[in-house]
């Protein structure tokens, strides 16, 4: 049972993480500056965390271009997220994130050739109309916003990256593993967005420095105990089970942020897209 452990580590800091971000963001100025501090920062506890992992390095170089294809994509998806995560509550992102479970099964049925199956299908139509359900705003109305087409466009590429990226994590110390893949990312995007060392000064100097440390630990924890959890435990078992995230958000914005305009209707939702992916991984 130690993918339990993983996944219950996973949903812990993933709430943490999505409910101190949205409190952290609320002063960004500028979102390349915020998407790199916090990539450097949970690299920082990336290093820290890889001395409770063995450390393994991979003696195939294609393995290492590969890895570096997919930071490219990385640091793409991480930008569009920290938007997103700006103008989404995190129980939306949250639903919105498993779009990328959707992309992940047409690329196998397109590239793989893998077979029609039924209840893939269907897993798929469950999660797309519930994604579509999140648009319906309170008067009846869809409303696609920048920030929906910001999540979409993240999880495609998302996708795009787990599906070259197949196992590549096992071969390295997790830690090690995630510091390249928020660091590199990290690199990419203040090279591309010419941002100074003293941009990243004045953006960071804008937020609640407790919180924003709390929550790059929190994302570090995010990353590690996802791949873990896929390490210990049957992708059908733990796909699920990661999706819970929809659910603890929407609960924590009804509880604490006593949100209680569209909780029942948030939790329909989240329940779709649980038993969506659910028919897609079983």
């Amino acid at each position: 049972m130690k993918y339990m452990i993983w996944v219950i580590c996973y949903l812990v800091f993933a709430l943490i993480f999505s409910q101190g971000f949205k409190k952290v963001n609320r002063t960004m100025k500028n979102a390349s500056a915020l998407t790199v501090l916090l990539e450097l920062f949970t690299g920082l506890f990336a290093i820290v965390m890889s001395i409770f992992f063995k450390y393994t390095f991979p003696s195939d170089i294609k393995v290492y271009i590969t890895l570096f294809v997919v930071t490219i994509i990385y640091a793409v998806t991480d930008r569009l997220n920290i938007e997103a995560r700006y103008g989404l509550s995190p129980s939306n992102f949250s639903m919105l994130k498993q779009l990328s479970t959707v992309f992940l099964v047409i690329f196998g049925l397109v590239f793989l050739k893998e077979q029609l199956v039924f209840k893939k299908i269907l897993g798929v139509i469950i999660i797309v109309v519930s994604n579509i359900m999140l648009a319906v705003n309170k008067d009846g109305k869809f409303e696609f916003n920048k920030y929906f087409i910001f999540c979409l466009i993240s999880n495609f590429l998302f996708a795009v990256a787990m599906f070259i990226n197949v196992n590549i994590s096992s071969m390295f110390n997790i830690g090690i593993y995630t510091l390249i893949t928020v660091f590199i990312p990290s690199i990419i995007i203040k090279l591309f967005s010419r941002l100074s060392f003293k941009d990243l000064e004045e953006e960071f100097n804008l937020y609640n420095k407790p919180l924003f440390i709390l929550v790059s630990f929190a994302w570090c924890m995010m990353l590690i105990s996802s791949v873990k959890a896929y390490e210990y435990g049957s992708i059908s078992v733990v796909a699920p089970l990661l999706t819970l995230t929809s659910l603890t958000n929407t609960i924590y914005e009804f509880i604490v942020d006593k949100d209680k305009k569209r909780f029942y209707y948030k939790l329909v939702i989240s329940i779709l897209i649980l038993f969506g992916v659910i028919l897609i991984k079983v």
